[in-house]
This record gives structure tokens, C-alpha cells and sequence, in this order.
């Protein structure tokens, strides 16, 4: 099943190299925590009336600082595995340019899958809102995992997976990716599960191990946060160097 090996390499690429990932996504990561606690801390000693227009401005300095320091750890950690171009400091290069078309394709990529999210949640909730309701958490989980997030990561992976081309000035079109694995799709159907199972495990630890709120769900989402992230790149990576350069799945 190439799903399964294609998520197992794209595993290894992180757990074996953990010094790099670290070096190249350490201190980028700890800063997205520190932004975001700081504004869920004031929201927590003054009250969301106290923020008042603080409040949208904090929002969107938090997103603002995630999407560049995601995207400047995105572009480092795919150069690092095509190229293997390790960062000579704890903070990877600044690339400006290959950082801003990165950004405007993944912003394309990302509209495309809201679209989509919001026409299956819809569908879900006309067809099994009350189920949802009657179940509670995790049968909405389930649901939703099922039948909004699979299909999601599918087209998301087909079309994003010529998107580490970008961080190394390949210049290749948005739907690159998408052709490159045309032939390919059962695998990427293998892989969505996969990644969304996986999604649901973390989800649900939040949940029922840690009460999904409070000190204890945030450190739990935080602590996951990082492999989440960095696998899910290196997965991006692979797929990259698979379809697109024709690399070996080893």
C-alpha cells in the first residue's frame, strides 16, 4: 500500500533527522506558542468586552505571525530534505521571494478546500445534525473525519504536492501537483485516511484524556502541534520528490 509507505517515509524524514527539524522549525514554532498564549492570556484576564477592539487586532497579528513563521519553516524544511541545505543558525534563512509565491499558491490551494469544507460540512449537518447532536463529541468527530476531512486532505494533497517546488524556485504551475498524480489517486485516497485518522487520535486525546479545554488540552495541543506540523510537510516533501523529480520510496 504506497498511502502507508508514503506516510512511514515521510515519518522517518522527521524522527531520523530530528536535529535539523528542530534547528530548522524550533524556535519559528516557539514563537507561533508565545504569540498565541499572550493573546489567549489577556483574553483571559480581561475579558473578550475588555479586549474590545484590541481584541481583532491581537486575532490578526496571531495569524499573521503563524502564516509567515509556517510558511518560513515550510520553505526551510523542504529545502533541507530536496537539497539538504541545513540552516547555519537556530532561525533558517529569510527567502523572501520563494516565501511570497508559496504563500499566494497555498492561499489558492487553501480558498479551494474552504469551499469544499464548507459545501460537505453543510451536507453533513442537513443529513446527520441530529445524530450529531444525539452522539455528542465523538460522533460528530467520526463524521466529520469522515466524510469532510478525507475527501479535504485528498485534494489537498493532489494539489499541493508541487508546492515544495516553489520553495526551490521551480516555478510550477498550480495544478502541477494534481497531474503528477492523476495515475496515482488510490494512494492519496490511503493517505487521507491515514493523515485524518491520525488527526482524529490527536483530536480525541484533547478530548477525553485532557477535557478538550484548559491548561492541560493547550499543552497537549502544543506538545502535538509540532509533529503534526512537521510530518505534515514532510509528507508534502515526499510527495514532491516522488511524482514530480521521480525519487524512490524507501
Amino acid at each position: 500500500m504506497k498511502g502507508v509507505q508514503i506516510f512511514s517515509h515521510s515519518l522517518r524524514q522527521v524522527m531520523d533527522n530530528l536535529g535539523p527539524a528542530l534547528k530548522v522549525s524550533g524556535v519559528l514554532y516557539l514563537v507561533q506558542v508565545v504569540v498565541t498564549g499572550a493573546l489567549g492570556y489577556a483574553l483571559s484576564s480581561v475579558g473578550v468586552g475588555g479586549m474590545s477592539g484590541g481584541l481583532g487586532l491581537g486575532a490578526v497579528l496571531v495569524l499573521v505571525i503563524s502564516l509567515i513563521t509556517g510558511i518560513w519553516i515550510a520553505v526551510a524544511w523542504h529545502r533541507y530534505v530536496l537539497l539538504g541545505e541545513v540552516p547555519a543558525g537556530f532561525v533558517p534563512p529569510f527567502m523572501g521571494e520563494r516565501m511570497g509565491q508559496y504563500f499566494i499558491k497555498s492561499l489558492l490551494i487553501g480558498l479551494v478546500l474552504m469551499v469544499l469544507g464548507a459545501i460537505l460540512g453543510m451536507i453533513v449537518g442537513l443529513l446527520f445534525g441530529r445524530l450529531v447532536m444525539a452522539g455528542g463529541v465523538f460522533v460528530g468527530i467520526v463524521l466529520m473525519a469522515g466524510m469532510v476531512q478525507v475527501p479535504m486532505v485528498f485534494l489537498g494533497l493532489r494539489l499541493a504536492a508541487a508546492l515544495p517546488g516553489t520553495a526551490l524556485d521551480q516555478k510550477p504551475d498550480l495544478l502541477a501537483g494534481w497531474r503528477a498524480t492523476e495515475g496515482d489517486w488510490r494512494s492519496l485516497v490511503q493517505l487521507a485516511v491515514i493523515m485524518t485518522l491520525a488527526l482524529v487520535v490527536v483530536n480525541l486525546i484533547s478530548f477525553f484524556v485532557f477535557g478538550g479545554y484548559g491548561v492541560m488540552a493547550t499543552l497537549w495541543q502544543v506538545i502535538a502541534g509540532w509533529p503534526v506540523m512537521m510530518v505534515g510537510l514532510s509528507i508534502l516533501t515526499t510527495l514532491y520528490g516522488h511524482y514530480i523529480e521521480r525519487r524512490p520510496l524507501v
